[in-house]
């Protein structure tokens, strides 16, 4: 008799003790499972965390109360039907052991134990390009991925597969790299760089070219000549017309006398 009482109070704590793990992301919405037996026509639904059991979300005598405590005001939605509750707008406090008690209308009362964990979501991971010059009809190109965020794990995907690459990553795992050969006549070839973390995985992709070096064209400013060409050249051309009006004024002044004094010459 004595052993029977011992495994019924066993069982009883089990029943309480019960505990479901939930995990959500930062900003986002979660549901806490109550466990009630979905048959059950739930009396009394109350949920409470810490260790006082305060109150946050209660259903008792067809009155709802969602409102109870300030860290959680305007966040919550009690299902009434099922006893789950959720959480809206996640953040990092919330993670944190909750307790359900309810009873069916039958007066059964089960306790259940949810324990929720927050975590961010994986961010993009960046990368960072370097291209070498043009040799041999292409280029080389390098690309490292990295992240924000810890434990991670990369991988690389090239489209079209046929381009050249050699892949390295850090022993820290805290970046990869990928190296490439391109040719000046490919194009659209994209890299693709993923991190992911257990079920959960962010691309960003990335599709460099070989650039070719073209000489700049001469600036008007390259096409003038220097300074002291200008001087000199328009000293020359002051010159050359300073000479011809003097050399008209002469045959208009002296003309007869030029005309005169070379009919003599010629005798």
């Amino acid at each position: 008799m004595r052993l029977q009482l011992i495994c019924i109070t066993i069982l009883q704590v089990a029943m309480v003790e019960s505990l479901k793990e939930v995990s959500g992301y930062l900003g986002d919405n979660v549901t806490l499972p109550s466990g009630a037996d979905t048959s059950w026509n739930l009396s009394k639904i109350e949920w409470s965390i810490f260790p006082n059991n305060t109150w946050i979300a209660t259903y008792r005598k067809g009155k709802e109360s969602i409102e109870r405590f300030y860290r959680y005001k305007g966040r919550l939605t009690l299902n009434t039907t099922t006893g789950d509750l959720t959480i809206h707008n996640l953040n990092r406090k919330d993670a944190m052991d909750y307790s359900v008690d309810f009873d069916n209308v039958q007066g059964q009362n089960i306790v259940n134990k949810v324990k929720l964990t927050v975590t961010e979501r994986l961010q993009k991971p960046t990368i960072e390009t370097a291209i070498s010059g043009l040799t041999n009809g292409g280029c080389w190109v390098m690309l490292q991925c990295s992240s924000t965020d810890q434990d991670v794990d990369f991988t690389w995907q090239v489209k079209p597969p046929n381009v050249t690459v050699l892949n390295t990553q850090d022993p820290n795992g805290s970046s990869a790299v990928q190296v490439a050969f391109l040719n000046t006549t490919q194009s659209g070839v994209e890299f693709t760089c993923t991190s992911s973390r257990q079920k959960e995985n962010i691309s960003h992709s990335v599709s460099p070219k070989c650039s070719v070096s073209i000489k700049p064209s001469p600036t008007p400013a390259a096409l003038t000549p220097p300074p002291e060409r200008c001087r000199s050249g328009v000293a020359v051309f002051g010159g050359v017309v300073l000479g011809c009006l003097l050399s008209a004024v002469v045959m208009c002044v002296f003309g007869d006398k030029i005309i005169k004094a070379w009919d003599i010459i010629k005798g």
